[in-house]
């Protein structure tokens, strides 16, 4: 078989490297200025970025340009963590009502996630959050304990019977 050959969108090993450096620099808590205390009811948790929005010129079909509107990803992206956490280890960070808490969260970019992301199921139904203090999150996240998310593990003594409606908030 011949060596593959790399294309523009394939990505390289060393791509991964570069990409997995950078996102745990941005990953890290913030040291100083505002912060949150981010709440995420989702098991696997999620990792925010960020968009701009910035005019491009498009080649159009028969010769010249068009100006459009593309999104561009930003530099900085955050990790929240989630629920789960390994069998038969203890979680390594705090999880309340159901809620992973990731704390040190910088507020400007959590208001810019929050704005371009306000019409997500996940924002309105509640299954992400945030606080300035970590007790008002902590609070709010003991307050929604009986939201469900719908990827909750499942209770071998209790199963589900099937066709029963998962609990949520108005979506």
């Amino acid at each position: 078989m011949p060596p593959r050959e790399h294309s523009p969108n394939t990505p390289r090993a060393t791509d991964d490297v570069l990409t997995a450096s950078a996102a745990s620099e941005a990953t890290a808590p913030a040291t100083s200025g505002e912060t949150v205390t981010v709440a995420c009811k989702l098991p696997h948790g999620l990792e925010l970025r960020t968009f701009t929005m910035e005019e491009v010129s498009e080649p159009v079909m028969g010769g010249g340009f068009r100006s459009v509107k593309m999104a561009r990803q930003d530099e900085t992206t955050f990790v929240i963590k989630g629920n789960a956490f390994p069998q038969n280890m203890a979680p390594e960070h705090p999880i309340i009502g159901g809620f992973g808490l990731t704390p040190g969260v910088p507020k400007g970019f959590w208001d810019k996630w929050l704005e371009q992301n306000a019409s997500s199921a996940l924002v309105r139904s509640g299954l992400i959050f945030a606080h300035a203090k970590p007790g008002h999150a902590e609070g709010e996240a003991r307050e929604r304990t009986e939201l469900r998310s719908g990827l909750e593990r499942i209770d071998p003594k209790n199963p589900p019977r099937v066709g029963m409606q998962v609990t949520q908030a108005d979506v």
